[in-house]
């Protein structure tokens, strides 16, 4: 009998541990769907309107350095229509859990994140993250959810799409979209080029 109580507290400690929070997680996570702590269900069904959002245990590894040219907009929650910088996106260190590390370069803006989750299945993947996001010259900054995805390739992210869904922001010149409105981008010649030079 105390045999059996030591097992079930040691399966509810278990369980405890693994749990997808902001506090400490002893033992490693895999997510396979973007948690609704990061986007709402329903933020996830608007974004599906114009872009994939693949889900799984099993992407491939996306480790590179990739150019998006040109940025063509898809769609705009904020009613906005206009041109984009060309962007650089980089993934890096990529582990066993599918967390990898993000960066983006569009002219004087920057973003970067320690915590990018890789998911999908085989060539199909998202990758979604809260990076944090500015440019010193226009005056702001950030904190967005930044969800891409496409299909592996050789050369690249093939029907590469992004999409950028704001949070909190400082913007003294009133540049950048309002928080909870999204943007959602594609690669306008349909594949995110990779830059092996670097590599």
């Amino acid at each position: 009998m105390k045999k059996s109580l030591y097992i079930a507290a040691a399966c509810l400690l278990l369980a405890s541990c693994m749990k997808d929070t902001g506090e400490t997680i002893l033992l490693p996570v895999l997510n396979d769907r973007i948690p609704e702590r990061v986007l709402s269900l329903d933020e996830q069904d608007s974004l599906r309107q114009y872009m994939p959002i693949y889900e799984g245990f099993t992407p491939v590894n996306v480790d590179g350095e990739y150019m998006v040219s040109p940025v063509k907009l898809v769609y705009a929650s904020d009613g906005f229509a206009g041109e984009f910088y060309d962007m650089k996106w980089v993934v890096a260190d990529q582990n066993g859990r599918n967390v990898a590390s993000y960066s983006e370069w569009q002219d004087n803006a920057t973003g970067a994140t320690k915590e990018a989750h890789v998911i999908g299945e085989g060539e199909k993947i998202t990758v979604y993250t809260i990076e944090k996001a500015m440019d010193e010259t226009l005056g702001w900054s950030c904190d967005m959810v930044t969800v891409i995805s496409g299909i592996k390739q050789e050369n690249g992210i093939k029907d590469y799409s992004y999409a950028i869904v704001m949070r909190d922001k400082r913007d003294e010149n009133g540049v950048i979209i309002e928080p909870d409105s999204y943007r959602v981008f594609k690669d306008g010649d349909g594949l995110s080029a990779e830059n092996k030079l670097t590599h």
